[in-house]
């Protein structure tokens, strides 16, 4: 694994290269992803997803975006740029097709990206929503959060068209919610939130300049992924993509559609009422990306 920083490299980041006499690694021979995590702002998911994608023979740059040294220490108006200079770095290494893989708020950068940056020739969206959304303020708990009224992503050093935002999250609410649901209910906070949104604030995947695969729960607790997939596919279909668009829904599946444990599994109904079924259609999904990164041309 070769590590990156923001002060030398200009992104914070972990490299995974396959073993080099892995039979794997030929399936994708000349391809790279960039993987991200979501909101909870840690290495988990950049450093140990991208060594699973590795041992399936995926090159991968876990890239973290925000809360990392040199970084944004919330996730508001954070610059899209550490996308650009990882997939520069994978350029200079020789890969010629560079795809991105993000879930949740990852989801959702990886889609703006990917419409931003004509280098990135693939889309991997898992949770994702479909409108740029408001930053998201405070870098702990869920009580020392809040929803800025700023957007949660710059570009050339101008915040991004969002979804409004400016407000106090309804903890009282959402903790009898969660109670009465025995799980972590946040839903109907984005869907108030996404009531605002415009054609200014929408993502334009229809930019994107390849191949787009959509992944999320049949419901999704957490935001509504499950109808920002369905939008997506439909404004893609729309514009006639030109390229494969695939989106995949999974009824025993919860917000955390990764083949690793992050750590909040249990806070899903789902997850705990069906561990087996949830635990299969996150290896199922990950296959399924395996297979459209092959397919990718």
């Amino acid at each position: 694994m070769e590590c990156f920083d923001v002060g030398q490299d200009g992104f914070h980041g972990f490299l995974h290269t396959p073993a080099a006499d892995s039979d794997r690694a030929t399936r994708f021979a000349g391809k790279a992803l960039i993987v991200m995590g979501g909101s909870e702002g840690n290495e988990n998911i950049p450093r140990d997803l991208g060594a699973r994608f590795a041992h399936e023979g995926v090159t991968a740059l876990g890239l973290c975006y925000w809360n990392a040294p040199g970084l944004p220490r919330e996730l508001v108006e954070v610059p899209v740029e550490s996308v650009e200079r990882a997939a520069g770095l994978l350029r200079s290494r020789g890969f010629e097709r560079i795809g991105v893989y993000g879930i949740s708020k990852g989801g959702e950068l990886a889609l703006l990206a990917a419409s931003l940056m004509p280098d990135i020739s693939c889309a991997v969206a898992l949770s994702p929503l479909d409108h740029v959304m408001p930053g998201i303020t405070g870098s702990g708990s869920l009580l020392s959060k809040g929803v800025a009224a700023r957007s949660s992503w710059t570009w050339r050093d101008e915040p991004l068209p969002c979804v409004p935002g400016g407000m106090r999250l309804p903890y009282a609410s959402i903790v009898l919610r969660s109670l009465r649901g025995r799980q972590l209910d946040m839903r109907f906070v984005y869907e108030r939130m996404l009531g605002g949104a415009t054609e200014q604030s929408a993502i334009k995947v229809e930019l994107i300049r390849g191949p787009v695969l959509l992944v999320s729960p049949a419901r999704d607790s957490m935001w509504p992924s499950d109808e920002a997939c369905r939008r997506i596919e439909l404004r893609l279909r729309a514009h006639s993509h030109p390229w494969e668009v695939e989106r995949l829904s999974y009824g025993h599946a919860s917000h955390i559609i990764v083949p690793m444990d992050t750590g909040m599994l249990k806070l899903f109904r789902e997850e705990r009422q069906f561990p087996r079924e949830c635990a299969a259609s996150r290896e199922a999904a990950f296959g399924c990306v395996l297979d459209f990164l092959e397919r990718w041309r």
